[in-house]
């Protein structure tokens, strides 16, 4: 065996610092080796390393040029840091070097889709398939631009057909159970059987092989939290965590952070300045990640993501490397997981009797589950727009892959109930024209287009600001606005939403009650409609709950972060000292 063969086989087995000793031993004698050079920038790219990881890599492409590999793996670097246009620019010299290779064509779609340019990944995705048709991964990223524009069936199509064709792809199933809440088509026990579907082919043979754990049965002793996230940063997820982490506890909780934030930002640094140990987590493999948790003696793991693009973190939650673990903040629904002892839910989200749709124990917070901290940034509350237009202003900023069929149906019914009104959407997704233009066809399709003003991306700060322009808004159903709703009514803006089952359906019924607005909240398609109608149609009441609405909020349960850190401590004293009982 070669002296780079070996250091490969170190490379592929996942040895990283083993391969990157060899490709440098490599390189110490033969300084121009291109493709030592390449496989020492593949590790600096998989550690995180990107500037390093670059130079590398480019020093390989000055040797040479049409290297396709390392100007794809050139294209990845850029992408990791967020520079779509400049990863897109690179795949694309990739492929005039090796136009039939599928891995760069689907390397191409996911920078595309990153930078907006759905169409053109679908495109991408596509000509991958002409190419080798057995690639379970390219009908998976398919799916997931499929379904962010709106293409419910089509998605689910994919991401089944990627399961097809490799039973054991998580990443996959996982976004198939993400898909099926956006649809009307899947009902709660038909989302709770995929749940469990989930567990039995990827997670309940390593949870079985856990071993036993060994950590100290005290029932009042400091215990180590582990928060495992890739979202810690200015992100849903992060937004509804960082009130917790500035109040915890510190006597009584010592916090581990386990992060794969690829994305690092202010947020970011609240984070790690409010954790006890942060731990990076980028380029470990799950197995490494749970032995590592269990090396720092975890008591709870808390999971941040549940299946929101997080399976492969549930994957480690699989291997049990805490006696006590628990989802919360960022799911929106059961995991499935038999290694997941309790989710954080409330009474809003889980009424009573919906405990058969769940395979974790529910703990309900006396309140709502999240708690929401408004950026310093949030411009004051604007007048009332109808005062100005002398007509309402509809408005969603969700994603579109909650903007069914039935949505668009619905929504048209209330312009043509509210003389005058206009709708305004606007998402990242509707930068894309194509996707644009088919949204404007269903609304077309209703008679309303001429009133529904569809946009795209914003900064943070103008999207707050953009709700200026709003008077109420609109929650899609069957997967509820969460964020979104909050920054609605921090922005002063109500919000009318339609509840189902599911937990995702109730998050603005959550919201929206513990802020006191549980008239805004329906259960039925006719009470929904009825509701924004009314409220539309009453501007001295609309006016009044925008002067009121942020006052109101600031009061309320949702936006008190120390009460929430309290009952939520409260919960992990409770589960620990079960846990501490049974060991007895």
């Amino acid at each position: 065996m070669s002296d780079i063969e070996a250091a490969l086989e170190h490379h592929q087995a996942g040895r990283l610092r083993q391969a990157e000793s060899a490709y440098r031993s490599i390189l110490a004698q033969d300084p121009d080796n291109v493709r030592a050079l390449h496989l020492l920038g593949t590790v600096c790219l998989q550690g995180a390393r990107y500037d390093e990881a670059a130079a590398v890599i480019r020093r390989a492409l000055e040797l040479k040029p049409d290297y396709a590999n390392a100007r794809n793996n050139l294209g990845l670097v850029y992408q990791a840091r967020g520079d779509a246009d400049t990863a897109v620019e690179a795949f694309r010299e990739a492929l005039k070097a090796a136009p039939e290779d599928a891995d760069i064509w689907i390397n191409l779609g996911n920078a595309l889709r990153a930078r907006g340019g759905l169409s053109e990944a679908v495109a991408a995705y596509r000509r991958a398939l002409e190419l080798e048709p057995g690639l379970a991964v390219t009908y998976n990223n398919l799916g997931g631009v499929l379904m962010f524009q709106g293409r419910l069936d089509e998605a689910v199509g994919c991401f089944q057909k990627a399961r097809e064709l490799d039973p054991a792809y998580a990443e996959a199933h996982s976004n198939l159970f993400q898909c099926m809440h956006y649809s009307p088509a899947f009902d709660a026990v038909r989302i709770h059987t995929e749940a469990r579907r989930f567990n039995e082919a990827h997670a309940a043979a390593l949870t079985r092989d856990a071993p036993p754990h060994g950590n100290d049965p005290d029932p009042e002793r400091r215990l180590r939290i582990g928060y495992v996230s890739a979202h810690l940063r200015s992100h849903p997820v992060g937004y509804f965590m960082a009130p917790l982490f500035s109040h915890h506890d510190r006597g009584a909780f010592e916090v581990f952070c386990y992060a794969a934030v690829t994305a690092p930002d202010e947020l970011t640094d609240s984070f790690r300045q409010h954790s006890d140990h942060w731990r990076e987590c980028i380029g470990l493999n799950d197995q490494a990640l749970a032995q590592q948790m269990r090396a720092d003696g975890i008591d709870i793991a808390v999971d941040l993501a549940g299946h929101s693009g997080g399976e492969r973190l549930l994957m480690v939650f699989a291997r049990k490397p805490a006696p006590v673990q628990l989802t919360a903040g960022g799911h929106y629904d059961t995991t499935g997981l038999d290694a997941m002892d309790y989710l954080i839910t409330d009474r809003f989200h889980s009424p009573e009797g919906s405990e058969r749709y769940f395979s974790e124990q529910l703990v309900r917070m006396p309140h709502d589950y999240v708690c929401y901290k408004p950026p310093d940034y949030a411009p004051a509350v604007a007048p009332s727009p109808f005062l100005e237009r002398g007509a309402v202003t509809f408005g969603c900023f969700n994603n579109l892959a909650k903007v069914t069929a039935e949505v668009v149906a619905t929504w048209a019914a209330i312009l043509e109930g509210v003389p005058g009104s206009r709708l305004r959407m606007r998402t990242r997704e509707l930068d894309d024209d194509a996707t644009r233009r088919s949204y404007q066809e269903r609304f077309a399709s209703h008679g309303v287009v001429e009133r529904v003003e569809l946009s795209g991306y914003l900064p943070h700060r103008e999207l707050l600001a953009a709700y200026g322009g709003i008077d109420i808004g609109l929650d899609p159903f069957p997967y509820s606005g969460g964020l979104t709703t909050c920054e609605a009514m921090w922005m002063g803006v109500p919000v009318v939403t339609r509840g189902g089952e599911v937990f995702s359906s109730r998050h603005s019924t959550s919201h929206l009650s513990n802020v006191g607005l549980p008239e805004l909240c329906a259960d039925e398609p006719d009470a929904y409609t009825r509701i924004a109608i009314d409220l539309a149609n009453d501007h001295d009441r609309l006016a009044g709950v925008r002067r009121q609405l942020r006052e109101r909020m600031a009061a309320s349960p949702l936006c008190d972060a120390a009460a929430y850190t309290r009952d939520l401590e409260s919960a992990y004293r409770e589960m620990w000292r079960r846990w501490c009982a049974g060991r007895r």
